[in-house]
């Protein structure tokens, strides 16, 4: 090699590859309703990307690891570590983690849509809670939330809790967010 000649770094060049990969499949899922990236595929992100499907699969061999890239560049976005989590950094973790979430489309149920009967008592629920809290739409909200059918789900299901465990922790969590502010309160905010 002769002294002008400069070096090829191809690691640069493939980084930057897989990055541009990345972001444009990232850019698809910010557009899909919902965490179903089934249709998110190879074809799809090489479109995206104007590259070769050829090279999608030379960055990500299967699905399953582009979709993980994908959450961990979300995370990356965010600023998110779940690496010595401390309890006093949960609210500051959530709140990051919940604005990086806001680009991405808000449908994050992919189930199929509800009964007629079912959509008409969650809004007696709502209208309910409403009143119960005097107004207070985000102390109605968080209240609904907890009191949800995925919420029971992700603690009997994700975190494997039994269905008296599931449900000591969801009325602690109520009878929490109800104690620290009553209806009449001052605002909080």
């Amino acid at each position: 090699m002769t002294a002008n000649a400069r070096n090829y770094d191809s690691s640069r060049r493939q980084q930057q590859g897989r990055d541009r990969i990345l972001e444009a499949a990232l850019g698809l899922a910010r557009a899909r309703a919902g965490w179903n990236w089934a249709d998110i595929t190879f074809k799809a992100v090489a479109d995206a990307a104007e590259v070769s499907e050829r090279t999608v699969y030379r960055h990500f061999p299967t699905q399953r690891d582009l979709h993980d890239a994908m959450l961990l560049r979300i995370n990356e976005h965010a600023a998110i570590s779940y690496d010595d989590l401390a309890l006093e950094d949960v609210v500051e973790v959530s709140r990051r983690l919940f604005t990086s979430l806001s680009t991405f489309t808000p449908e994050l149920s992919t189930r199929a849509l509800p009964s007629a009967a079912a959509i008409a008592m969650n809004r007696e629920r709502m209208q309910a809670l409403l009143r119960a809290t005097e107004g207070d739409v985000r102390l109605a909200a968080l209240l609904d939330v907890l009191w949800s059918n995925e919420t029971y789900e992700r603690l009997a299901v994700g975190w494997q809790l039994s269905t008296e465990d599931a449900v000591e922790a969801v009325t602690w969590a109520l009878e929490a967010l109800v104690s620290r502010r009553r209806p009449g309160d001052p605002d909080d905010r």
